[in-house]
């Protein structure tokens, strides 16, 4: 079985969201399974080249977007020679030559996106069909690839697909006159949408063999309706196969607290002496001041509404009276932005938050926070409350998607965090109020931190059931 997997992003080359995390985690627990696994995705201009080893192959072309045709080179990461999964990178200037992946440095997205991923799925078609890059199955992943199955299929190259929904929010909408940018053979088989456009993510619900997504619970929600217009339910509801969860898994190499490079001191569940120190450092590097042993509550996000800030920023000065701290970072609504500067200014020793992107401190936040704050709206799965359970930093979480699949909700004796439903402020205070009652009573939480970072979610038990997948 040879496999190829197509991705938007892929860590540690690009990242902007979780699917690099999935894309640069899952193939290499995969390569234990199938005989040859491929990942390829576009080579932007942010990618440092020569850190990564990444040279230019003799593989070369030209695709056409309408009457006009754009060359492309493919280049290859030789960084690791003894990894047992190829990377491939599609290049072209115009497309892919700019500093940002799917944004410009404004936070606004490029006008020409359905373009630039258009190009990269086309040029996938011609790889295929030219027989450069040899693959039995291809995995395809959220809308930026989720015309590849009727791609292929339309143009006569008979290749298995599976298609997996990250995020139902964003289908990749383009219009008419976008459609007649690709190949004739694919138009007739598109379909469109209820607002009279098109939804790259839909084409992949409809063509892919198989189609799955990243929790149960999320599969669960997606087939209920949840969150899903009633022409989209149909289409999921249509697909060839049942919408199957697979819970994402995490990097238990590079997300270590006993190996982790970014913090001060290590540790385990059985010696956790290193984990006050890194709070410690946490309060020091971000200015927080006062008493260490006070509850300190992490947030690493990205700062929309749907990540549960509304919730958020109404309990904050409640909890900061009872002696609570909070660190957060992220980036996102500047409306956002200012609410938690604006706290982080008028409560300088118990509110700390850095707007942008710091590998450094999540790292530290995940080890050095008693608790992290993750009350999402919706989740299709979430990889930070894994993060933080594998960190012994107990996760407060909405009953949503990913997030009820891994955090079991506490109560005496059992439980890795504080589950709470419904999506309401009281219920959030209700599950604060419950975390800091039993952070009180140290040896019920040392026995908490305990159960949480002995919660396995390696790639290993997803692969499996990928591999699952594939084979049916």
């Amino acid at each position: 079985m040879k496999v190829l997997f197509a991705s938007a992003e892929v860590t540690p080359f690009s990242k902007a969201g979780g699917l690099a995390d999935v894309a640069g985690s899952l193939p290499q627990a995969l390569s234990a399974y199938v005989d040859s696994i491929q990942v390829i995705t576009p080579l932007y201009g942010l990618i440092d080249r020569q850190g990564y080893q990444i040279e230019p192959t003799e593989i070369n072309g030209t695709v056409a977007l309408g009457k006009v045709q754009y060359a492309y080179t493919i280049f290859q990461s030789v960084q690791s020679p003894t990894s047992s999964v190829q990377t491939w990178f599609v290049f072209n200037e115009e497309f892919f030559g700019r500093d940002g992946i799917y944004t410009d440095e404004t936070g606004e997205g490029f006008e020409d996106n359905n373009l630039r991923y258009f190009f990269f799925q086309l040029v996938i078609l011609d790889l295929a069909k030219r027989k450069l890059i040899s693959f039995d199955l291809i995995h395809c992943n959220d809308h930026h690839t989720g015309l590849l199955p009727v791609l292929l299929h339309s143009q006569g190259v008979a290749k298995k697909s599976v298609f997996t929904i990250h995020n139902f929010l964003y289908h990749g909408h383009f219009s008419k006159d976008e459609l007649k940018l690709l190949p004739t053979s694919m138009r007739k088989l598109v379909t469109k949408t209820q607002w009279d456009n098109y939804s790259a993510l839909l084409e992949g619900v409809s063509h892919a063999d198989i189609i799955n997504t990243v929790s149960q619970g999320y599969a669960e929600e997606l087939l209920a309706g949840e969150n899903v217009d009633p022409h989209s339910l149909k289409r999921i509801q249509g697909a060839k196969s049942e919408l199957r969860g697979i819970v994402n898994g995490i990097d238990t190499e590079y997300w270590n607290p006993m190996l982790d490079q970014y913090l001060t001191a290590h540790y385990s569940e059985h010696h956790l002496a290193g984990k006050r120190a890194n709070k410690i450092e946490l309060l020091e590097r971000v200015g927080l001041k006062g008493d260490a042993n006070a509850p300190l509550i992490g947030s690493i996000s990205r700062l929309v509404e749907n990540k549960g800030f509304p919730l958020i920023v109404e309990l904050l000065v409640e909890f900061i009276e009872q002696g609570v701290k909070f660190v957060f970072l992220g980036s996102g609504d500047p409306m956002i932005s200012k609410q938690l500067r604006k706290f982080s200014q008028t409560h300088p020793d118990q509110i700390a938050f850095d707007d942008g992107f710091n590998e450094p401190l999540a790292h530290l936040i995940e080890a050095g926070s008693d608790m992290f704050l993750m009350p999402s709206r919706f989740e299709p799965c979430g990889l930070n409350q894994l993060y933080s359970l594998r960190y012994g930093t107990i996760p407060i979480v909405n009953k949503t998607g990913g997030l009820s699949d891994t955090v079991e909700p506490w109560s005496s004796g059992s439980g890795t965090g504080f589950v709470f439903e419904p999506y309401e402020t009281a219920a959030l205070r209700d599950a604060i109020e419950s975390s800091l009652e039993v952070y009180a009573d140290k040896k019920e939480w040392l026995r908490l931190v305990k159960r949480a970072m002995k919660k396995d979610f390696s790639w290993d038990i997803s692969a499996k059931q990928y591999y699952q997948l594939y084979k049916s």
